[in-house]
C-alpha cells in the first residue's frame, strides 16, 4: 500500500486514536492502529475491545491496502515531521516507511488479519443530538464516577430517560452527581455507560461543532459523525437506585460565594492527608467556619459570611469530594442544603439549573 497525505491531517486523527489503545494488554495488536486504503480515503481505526473509533480522510491513494502499526509511534513521528505532504509506504512483510522532504523512517507494523473485527452497523435507529449538550451532561457527571473495578457497575454513568428528558447519573458510593436536559435519545429505559469510553468519546467530541448520531447496535452505544464513529460498550448490570439517596424534602440552606468557599477549601485542604480527608463546616448565622484538625500534620481555621438564618450546624466532608461537586459548578454562587446529622448534603449552583450534587458527610 501506498499514499500521500497532508501532515497536520494525519496528525490530527491520529491524536484521536492513540489514547483508545491499549497499552498494557497482552495482545501487542491493541496498541496499533489499523490503516485501509480504497480508491479515494484512508480509514483510521482504534480499539481496546472496549472503546472502539474509526475515522475517514480524503487522500491521494497510490496503492490500496491495509496495515497496522503501533499507534503512538506512529503519531510521534508524524507529528514531528516537517509541514506539507507525507508520504507513506509499506512492503510484504508489514514494515511502513514514512518520508517528508531529507526525512525517512522505518516503522514495524503487523498483518491487518490479526486486529479486531470491526462491525458496522447496517441498520442503526439514531436521533441527532447537539455535541455542546451531551459533552456538558458528561461534565458535570463522570468526575464522581467510581474507580473501583470491584465495583464494575458503578464504573460509568447511568443513562436514563424520562418523559423525553434525559437523566445523566454517577455515584462511587460517597457522592453522587445528576443532570437532566431535554435530549431524547432512541435507547431503552436506562443503560450504564462505562467511564473510560465516555472520557473518549468526550474528547472525541470536544471542539466538534457539527452534529452527531446517536444510538445502539447490540450491547453498544455508538456515536457518528460525517466521517467518523464511536462504539462504547456498555455495562452489563444494575444501577442502584439512587432515589434512595436523595432526600425528598426541603433542607435549610446557605448561599455562599463559590469562589471564596474554593480558596478556603484549598487553604484548608493543605493541611489534610490520605488518611485524614475531613474538614468541618459550622454553618451559623451570617457566616461560615471551617476547620481542619489533623494530628500528623496540624491544625487550621477559616471564616466567611454567608446567607444562614438559624442554630450552628456541623458538617463533616471530604474536602476534595467537596471541591470536586464546586469545580463543574458554573455559576458564582452555590447553595449548601442540610437536613439533618448523618443526611447527604445537597450542592447545587444558585440560581438552580438542571443539576446537583450530592455529597455523603464523615463521621465525627
Amino acid at each position: 500500500m501506498q499514499f500521500e497525505m497532508d501532515k497536520d491531517t494525519l496528525v490530527e486523527g491520529l491524536s484521536k486514536l492513540v489514547p483508545i489503545t491499549e497499552k498494557r494488554s497482552p495482545l501487542p495488536i491493541l496498541s496499533h492502529a489499523l490503516l485501509e486504503l480504497d480508491d479515494t480515503k484512508i480509514t483510521l481505526t482504534a480499539t481496546d475491545l472496549e472503546v472502539g473509533l474509526r475515522m475517514n480522510y480524503d487522500c491521494t491513494v497510490i496503492e490500496p491496502g491495509t496495515v497496522t502499526v503501533p499507534a503512538k509511534k506512529f503519531y510521534e513521528i508524524t507529528r514531528e515531521l516537517r509541514s506539507g505532504t507525507i508520504i507513506v509506504s509499506t512492503n510484504e512483510k508489514h514494515r511502513m516507511n514514512i518520508v517528508s522532504g531529507p526525512s525517512s523512517f522505518d516503522l514495524a507494523g503487523m498483518d491487518a488479519a490479526d486486529f479486531p473485527a470491526w462491525n458496522d452497523p447496517e441498520s442503526l435507529e439514531t436521533s441527532e443530538i447537539e455535541t455542546e449538550t451531551l459533552i456538558r451532561m458528561l461534565d458535570k457527571t463522570l468526575f464522581a464516577a467510581s474507580n473501583d473495578d470491584s465495583r464494575f457497575n458503578l464504573n460509568g454513568v447511568l443513562f436514563e430517560r424520562e418523559n423525553e428528558k434525559t437523566k445523566l447519573v454517577s455515584t462511587d458510593g460517597h457522592r453522587l452527581a445528576l443532570i437532566q436536559s431535554a435530549v431524547n435519545l432512541p435507547m431503552e429505559s436506562r443503560f450504564i455507560a462505562p467511564k473510560k469510553g465516555l472520557v473518549e468519546l468526550k474528547r472525541f467530541l470536544e471542539n466538534m461543532k457539527q452534529k452527531a448520531q446517536f444510538g445502539f447496535e447490540r450491547k453498544n452505544l455508538v456515536v457518528k459523525t460525517e466521517r467518523a464513529m464511536m462504539t462504547v460498550r456498555l455495562i452489563d448490570g444494575d444501577y442502584p437506585d439512587y432515589n434512595k439517596v436523595i432526600p425528598q424534602t426541603k433542607g435549610r440552606k446557605a448561599f455562599i460565594e463559590k469562589n471564596d468557599l474554593v480558596q478556603s477549601l484549598k487553604r484548608m485542604g493543605i493541611l489534610t492527608s490520605d488518611r485524614n480527608r475531613g474538614i468541618s463546616l459550622f454553618l451559623r448565622d451570617g457566616e461560615i467556619g471551617l476547620k481542619v484538625n489533623n494530628p500528623d500534620l496540624g491544625s487550621a481555621e477559616d471564616s466567611m459570611p454567608i446567607e444562614f438564618d438559624g442554630e450552628e450546624v456541623q458538617i463533616i466532608i471530604n474536602v476534595q469530594y467537596l471541591l470536586d461537586a464546586l469545580a463543574v459548578i458554573s455559576s458564582d454562587r452555590i447553595s449548601l442544603e442540610y437536613h439533618k446529622e448523618g443526611a447527604p448534603v445537597i450542592i447545587k449552583p444558585h440560581p438552580e439549573q438542571d443539576y446537583f450534587n450530592i455529597v455523603m458527610p464523615m463521621r465525627k
